[in-house]
């Protein structure tokens, strides 16, 4: 009795809240946790649930909101332990519909070879025809670790790769809504909020300005150290370098900085997107390769060190781009990225 009382006035209370998100009233960080708790245990049906998050896109999301939402999420996932003092996630939001290559993950093992630790949540393919995972599975790098296993990865190379599906169960409650209606919704901006690592610095890209300074006036909320967001030109979740970028940065502590990225600031030229398409994830493993082994300077190179350097700045390596960009260009040049990748491959496979 007691157990079908409480489920009830849950019920209650996801109707009212569900009502005042029509209402366009917004919730706060507590009664979004609530909303995202009963979703991540199941106490939310289909119909509810598609309502809910129809009604939140229309009305917009809150920085409170999705501060709320993210907070059930990671405690709903599965966690890794791992020290978190000098470790970082480069990943983005995807949803951008650019079909880039895979510039986050290369960026990764750059971070890594540059001597930041990096625990990279990522996924299949969103928007694009190779995600992280694919990308890493087609370079030989095992993407079902386990959590201990993704723990001693992390330690020993200094980079793991943290398979979302695994490590957030509880989202099946929402994949079922979330295909149906074929949508960006508030989960599409979650997903870089809850690395089940717990890190406190982040690089995150963000497929529009409106969310990246959203996601950015979250992360009060959300005990983070220094996270930085970007977009370029309004519609890419990564430095492209054709275009100028809005970086919002956030520091604990500190006033939130928002800022522009040219290329010039990197001493680059302009790049050409063409240049930086992809395509599946057998050509994309190739381009990742191309750009950690070959040391030839060209716009994938370039990109591909604006990121990592961007990602050093987030881990507040140095507050100098330009010291972040020759680090990141050390890594490369030097092998460092490459020997990365290979160590990460060689791991994997013996945890198998």
């Amino acid at each position: 009795m007691r157990v079908y009382f409480e489920q009830s006035k849950n019920g209650q209370l996801m109707k009212q809240f569900i009502e005042k998100i029509i209402g366009r009233e917004d919730l706060s960080v507590n009664e979004a946790h609530f909303v995202m708790d009963n979703i991540m245990s199941g106490a939310v049906n289909n119909s509810q649930l598609a309502a809910l998050l129809i009604a939140l896109k229309s009305k917009g999301e809150t920085p409170a909101e999705i501060a709320g939402f993210a907070k059930a999420m990671r405690e709903k996932s599965v966690k890794v332990a791992n020290d978190t003092s000098n470790l970082i996630d480069v990943c983005g939001t995807g949803g951008d519909d650019s079909g880039t290559f895979n510039i986050s993950t290369t960026a990764a093992f750059v971070v890594a070879g540059a001597g930041v630790k990096v625990a990279k949540h990522g996924n299949k393919s969103v928007s694009s025809r190779s995600g992280s995972a694919d990308v890493l599975a087609e370079l030989g790098v095992r993407i079902d670790l386990t959590p201990e296993q993704t723990v001693r990865a992390i330690e020993e190379t200094g980079i793991g790769f943290l398979f979302a599906p695994h490590y957030h169960p509880a989202m099946k409650y929402a994949a079922v809504v979330r295909k149906e209606l074929g949508l960006k919704t508030v989960f599409n901006l979650l997903g870089p909020l809850t690395n089940p690592a717990g890190t406190k610095k982040q690089l995150i890209g963000v497929y529009n300005n409106r969310s990246a300074k959203l996601l950015a006036e979250a992360a009060k909320y959300l005990e983070m150290e220094r996270v930085c967001f970007i977009c370029t030109g309004d519609r890419r979740d990564e430095l492209t370098l054709d275009e100028p970028a809005v970086v919002y940065e956030y520091n604990a502590g500190k006033p939130l900085r928002e800022f522009e990225l040219l290329p010039g600031d990197f001493g680059f030229g302009k790049a050409e997107i063409s240049a930086l398409i992809g395509d599946t994830p057998e050509v994309n493993a190739a381009i990742l390769y191309e750009i950690l082994s070959s040391g030839e300077r060209n716009d994938r190179f370039n990109v591909t060190v604006a990121n990592s350097a961007m990602a050093l700045y987030s881990a507040g390596v140095s507050d100098d781009l330009i010291v972040c960009k020759e680090m990141a260009e050390d890594s490369l040049l030097s092998g460092k990225a490459l020997a990365k990748l290979t160590k990460l491959r060689e791991i994997s496979s013996r945890a198998a």
